[in-house]
């Protein structure tokens, strides 16, 4: 008997069947066409396809944010811009660095996306080239949801993937939105690969 799953996560449809490949949202087809050649099989069904939260970039800036503030208050309060410049220039530069800085992890942000399959989690990153990070589901041991001050402040989550190999540091998927529901997700494809599979 052929099984139809359907999830709906932030707007995002997918469908699939046991026996074909599944019809694939716009969205989740910007992500495969990241992915090389081969990385997902025919047999493979993708059942989730989210990126971090905006906030990330936020979060990854957030020392130089703090920094060029904390800068920018001392160059005041001492009235010693940077040599050659005014206070106001001072300011702007840093405000630019800051600024710079926020694009750089915005860049780095966009092609971020983490893939949950019924087979794998793939974790996708980089700007030129993708570089693929995947694991087996029947290879995570374990999983933890936690919450780092800010995520929790924004109402955010962290899923970290133990392994069956101790050497093996743990997989992460930083800053996601409804992380409780992602992480009963998660849960459930990893059961339903070891009652098919086993573990490996």
């Amino acid at each position: 008997m052929t099984t139809l799953v359907r999830e709906r996560t932030k707007g995002i449809r997918f469908s699939a069947t046991a026996t074909e490949a599944p019809p694939i949202s716009s969205e989740v087809a910007a992500v495969l066409s990241a992915v090389p050649q081969g990385v997902i099989d025919g047999g493979e069904i993708v059942l989730l396809a989210i990126r971090p939260s905006m906030w990330r970039p936020i979060f990854d800036s957030a020392a130089w944010i703090v920094g060029a503030g904390i800068l920018t208050a001392v160059m005041t309060a001492l009235g010693k811009p940077i040599p050659g410049t005014s206070l106001g220039v001072t300011a702007q530069v840093l405000l630019l660095i800051v600024l710079a800085r926020l694009g750089w992890a915005t860049a780095h942000w966009i092609p971020r996306w983490h893939v949950l399959t019924n087979r794998r989690i793939i974790n996708i990153e980089g700007l030129r080239r993708p570089t693929i990070d995947s694991c087996k589901l029947v290879k995570i041991r374990n999983t933890y949801l936690r919450h780092s001050t800010a995520e929790a402040a924004t109402g955010l989550g962290t899923i970290l993937f133990v392994t069956s190999d101790p050497k093996e540091p743990p997989h992460a998927w930083r800053s996601i939105r409804d992380p409780e529901t992602v992480h009963a997700k998660v849960r459930r494809a990893i059961e339903y690969a070891f009652d098919a599979h086993g573990p490996a």
